[in-house]
């Protein structure tokens, strides 16, 4: 019993001076932060945060010197302090949403460490604000007035909208003047995609305690992931530390969130912040840090290790895109993304050299020619004596470290030095194309005019250019599986120059030449890291799975079209950037060396993923920055242009030809029965307006036997309800909404998006079928389905087949044989093609051989730029009020003006085809060829001659007779005035070209220059 009770109470007295060494270790470390940390720890940071803080410095040693407590909506930090210190604690957190981050660093070294102690608070982003933190009602009411008066059209209630968006905590972080400041920013960033920004310097700060620099910005749908590490990141390359991130999210969770901000910036070693950085420098790295890539082999062997500055990684990783899509051609496998990254990592030395090539010749502040052509000169020799013993990979890096000088050697400006931008933009001079170690006439026949590239946040694109005065569409590529992105990816060079070049050759009969705007955007790392931190913050609300489901799905919805939108602007922004200029060609943006000096126009389209919103922003852009093309910069819109869908401007080219080729096959399609299949669906705009005129023009007469579109595809053997098909058409609605119970026997739907799972790894689709008389569903696995969707328009026969939808390429020399019966005979009499590029070369040439028709791209479908043009011609002359007014006019004009230039082109391929038996397309590229030929040469003869402006004089007349009736009539004084004289120039030499080429034929040629007065005189 004595044993037990002494038992007891030596436990006891042991219990006991656990708790007094513990009470007296937590009194020391409590009286520790209370002489050591400043006042602002205490105001800002709860009393319990405090214990658990303290509680956590008493077993600082034995967690080496790096705690983290981990709360429910925050996280602590306790470390030594260092100038890394904020890469170390933000490292941690890249997967979460962070709204604020304060560093409070202790003025006495801790305990037997000889450092400061760095106690880091973080608060992440959340649906609800659950903060105890009171809200500053006083202050919020001071702050109202201020912010009206600086924006007049803020009403009260979007003034308390806003205000209840934003977190307490930054509220209270922020003086009056940094609060409006954050507004005034957040005011900008609603319209903007860069980052808004102001930086502000405390001259007192060593007095105050403050930070020497801050920054203050807004930025629009910014990332959570990764985001404030990346900034560190900067900052920490730059020799500086944040001293204090104040940060809230306005909508947080929807494509309009905007990320307001404010950063405390110090030297890293107490200083100044302009002691101990090149400012400029380190705010153009700052604010493109959402931009581009961090986490790569250049960031780890080039950037990370001071070889190079963040600012010239960001440049090496859009030098890396645009050299793989020159090599790429050479071979696909070779020359990957993958190995010409790690050619420019593999000889850092050599890649310093071009990196300093390119900021002797652009850096507006240190460019110097002579050295940028003495290091061009010693890198060429490096790279020659290149040897690692590996001749292969010697030969492959070689060839990559050249294409990156010649990137370099034959850009003729960039926006790279531009203090604040989205995208880095580059114009070209096309005759890099001929330093690339292929046969560049066998993959590129012609030189372009001008080349652009464009490198942005998941995107890369080119705007190519055959003539000075150019026009063509702009195409985004977005594709929605890997392996399809890695396909599309490597030929986007080549799209582009090819529709390009298709479009110069479609552009024979308007003033401009053929161009082509692509661009590629793939930005599914991203989206599906923001999805997952979105998920982590709202999966613990009440809320069910379905409703969880439903969020994120709507959250992926929105923020892939906003990567499509952002993508599109930044692509604008950028290349508008590079060319705005003076009358004199004087680019009006600042830092930028430009060694092409001369005025550079260019005209846009709507393409593949351009939508109306988009039309209209692109239009609103380059009035607001004043440049020449004005709203006239992309046709196509609503209200002040004229939409393609809408009138079907493009299908009644494709229709005209229709017409054409069925008469010479001996078919009347005002009496005759014939059969038509398509690819392309009711809701399209080229198949879409071909079903209205086939339902207008031939109700009775035309069976659409076959069609695929984007949703499925479709056959019937005995033609497709044209009333469904219409009414699809007008309810702007996908073919799997044709109703299966229409079809007759043997026919059958395939509606692509209808799913079952068979096990929970395969998935089946619907396919409706007439069979015996009766409807069935037949459940496809994933290899039928496929099957059906990629052959039932090319298996099915026809008398004419419009791919008036599709990729590029689709039919090729490996897949042609698809197109062919069982008899080997093409499965369509003609083909008119509504769709660019549908079909290669080697696919058409291996058709023609077997007897089929072809009227190519270039001529079937040339009727969409040629009313483009000439809304470009009336917009300039008359102003967007004025074409609003005489717009219904103008359609019937032009309207007229597209049916007499299809009609032209349509009979002389067909007479010629009928006398000399070429294939059509080659008598297609023979009309465009001679045509531009004769056009070059009046060009030739007419750029030295100034015009007048006396509407007598025989070029003038040409230029007049050419111009609408509407304008010619109602705006004569303005044709002649408003117009720029290259293009009324371009006028004159297209319009002469095309109407003899048209009415003497292809056998006639004679040099035009000679015979041009007569011809003049003919014309008047």
């Amino acid at each position: 019993m004595t044993d037990s009770l002494g038992s007891k109470k030596s436990t006891n007295d042991h219990l006991d001076s656990t708790i007094e060494k513990e009470n007296i270790k937590f009194r020391e470390c409590y009286l520790w932060l209370q002489e050591n940390m400043p006042p602002l720890f205490f105001e800002e940071v709860s009393q319990e945060n405090i214990i658990l803080i303290v509680h956590n410095l008493m077993g600082l040693h034995l967690e080496e010197y790096f705690s983290t407590i981990h709360l429910k909506n925050a996280g602590i930090i306790t470390c030594l302090d260092s100038a890394d210190a904020d890469l170390r604690v933000l490292k941690r957190y890249t997967r979460y949403g962070i709204k604020n981050y304060q560093a409070y660093i202790s003025r006495g070294t801790f305990q037997n460490t000889g450092c400061k102690i760095r106690i880091s608070t973080i608060f992440f982003t959340e649906v609800i604000d659950t903060e105890d933190v009171p809200r500053p009602i006083e202050q919020i009411e001071k702050l109202r007035p201020l912010v009206k008066e600086r924006n007049p059209n803020l009403t009260d209630e979007a003034f308390d909208k806003l205000i209840a968006g934003i977190n307490n905590r930054f509220l209270r972080s922020l003086s009056m003047n940094r609060l409006i400041l954050a507004l005034d920013m957040f005011f900008r960033a609603q319209t903007r995609d860069n980052c808004q920004y102001e930086v502000r310097y405390n001259e007192d700060w060593e007095e105050t305690g403050a930070p020497s620099m801050q920054i203050v910005l807004a930025w629009r749908n910014c990332p959570k992931h990764n985001f404030l590490y990346r900034l560190a990141r900067t900052v920490y390359r730059h020799n500086l530390v944040m001293k204090r991130v104040n940060a809230t999210y306005i909508d947080p969770y929807s494509r309009r969130n905007i990320l307001i901000m404010a950063i405390g910036i110090h030297g890293n070693q107490g200083q100044a912040a302009w002691d101990v950085a090149d400012i400029p420098d380190f705010l153009r790295e700052f604010v493109t840090v959402k931009y581009f890539a961090s986490f790569d082999n250049i960031d780890r062997k080039l950037v990370s290790k001071g070889i190079i500055s963040g600012t010239m990684g960001n440049f090496l990783r859009a030098l890396v895109n645009f050299v793989h899509q020159a090599l790429v051609h050479i071979d696909v496998n070779l020359y990957n993304i993958e190995h010409i990254e790690e050619a420019i990592c593999r000889h850092p030395e050599l890649t310093a050299q071009l990196c300093a090539a390119f900021k002797y010749k652009f850096d507006p502040h240190h460019y110097h020619y002579k050295s940028y052509l003495k290091i061009r000169d010693k890198f060429q020799q490096d790279v020659s004596k290149l040897d690692t013993g590996q001749e292969e990979n010697d030969t492959r890096r070689k060839n990559i470290l050249r294409q990156g000088m010649n990137f370099i050697h034959y850009t003729l400006k960039t926006n790279f030095y531009r203090l604040n931008f989205t995208a880095f933009s580059f114009r070209l001079d096309p005759k890099y194309l001929d330093e690339i170690p292929f046969v560049r006439e066998e993959k590129f026949p012609e030189l372009p005019y001008a080349i652009f590239f464009i490198k942005g946040m998941h995107f890369f694109g080119f705007h190519i250019r055959f003539k000075d005065l150019s026009r063509g569409g702009l195409r985004t590529v977005f594709p929605k599986q890997h392996e399809q992105a890695v396909h599309e990816r490597n030929n986007i060079f080549t799209e582009c120059y090819n529709l390009a070049y298709t479009q110069h050759y479609k552009n024979k009969d308007i003033p401009e030449g053929g161009s082509k705007g692509v661009l590629f955007l793939q930005p599914y790392v991203r989206l599906e890291s923001e999805t997952q931190i979105l998920k982590k913050e709202i999966e613990e609300s009440v809320i069910t799975d379905a409703e969880l489901q439903e969020k994120l799905n709507l959250f992926r919805e929105e923020q892939t079209e906003e990567y499509l939108y952002q993508a599109q602007r930044s692509y604008i922004e950028s290349l508008i950037t590079i060319v705005n200029c003076d009358p004199d060609g004087t680019i009006r943006a600042k830092y930028i060396v430009d060694y092409w000096k001369r005025p550079e126009y260019i005209y846009l389209g709507p393409d593949e993923n351009m939508h109306d919103p988009m039309i209209h922003w692109i239009a609103w852009f380059s009035n607001k920055y004043n440049y020449k093309p004005k709203s006239t910069f992309i046709s196509g819109k609503p209200d002040t242009g004229i939409n393609h869908k809408e009138y079907g401007v493009t299908s009644l080219g494709v229709h005209v030809y229709m017409e054409a080729v069925l008469k010479y096959l001996g078919i009347d399609p005002k009496k005759d029965v014939f059969t038509v299949k398509m690819s392309g669906g009711p809701d399209g705009d080229v198949a879409g307006n071909q079903i209205k005129n086939l339902y207008n023009d031939y109700h009775d007469t035309a069976k659409l036997v076959a069609l695929t579109d984007v949703s499925g595809t479709i056959h019937d053997p005995k033609g497709l309800n044209i009333d469904i098909m219409y009414e699809l058409f007008q309810q702007a609605r996908p073919i799997k909404y044709y109703p299966p119970e229409e079809l007759h026997e043997g026919g059958f739907l395939v509606d692509k998006f209808a799913k079952r799972s068979k096990t929970a790894y395969a998935q089946q689709t619907l396919c409706w079928r007439r069979k015996d008389g009766e409807l069935i569903e037949d459940w496809l696995s994933g290899s039928e389905m496929n099957q059906l969707i990629r052959n039932n328009v090319h298996e099915t026969m026809a008398d004419v087949f419009i791919p008036a939808g599709g990729r590029p390429r689709t039919l090729n020399k490996s897949n042609y044989k698809d197109f062919l019966n069982e008899k080997g005979e093409p499965t369509a009499k003609a083909i008119v093609e509504g769709a660019n590029l549908y079909f290669d070369p080697n696919a058409r040439k291996a058709l023609e051989a077997l007897n089929c028709l072809i009227i190519k791209d270039s001529s079937a479908n040339k009727t969409g730029v040629i009313c483009s043009s000439f809304e470009i011609l009336s917009g300039l002359t008359m102003g967007d009020d004025k074409f609003i007014e005489y717009k219904d006019s103008l359609v019937e004009e032009i309207l007229t003006r597209l049916r007499l230039c299809a009609g032209n082109e349509a009979e002389l391929l067909l007479n010629t085809h009928k006398i000399t038996d070429q294939p059509l397309t080659a008598i297609s590229d023979q009309i465009s060829r001679r045509i531009n030929e004769f056009t070059y040469q009046i060009l030739d003869y007419l750029d030295d001659l100034p015009l007048t402006d006396n509407p007598t004089d025989p070029l003038m007349k040409c230029y007049l007779s050419y111009c609408l009736p509407t304008l010619r009539e109602q705006f004569h004084k303005e044709l002649i005035q408003e117009i720029p004289e290259h293009h009324k120039k371009a006028v004159i030499a297209c319009h002469i070209a095309a109407k003899l080429v048209y009415n003497k034929g292809l056998d006639w040629h004679p040099t035009i220059v000679d015979i041009l007065p007569i011809v003049l005189k003919e014309e008047t």
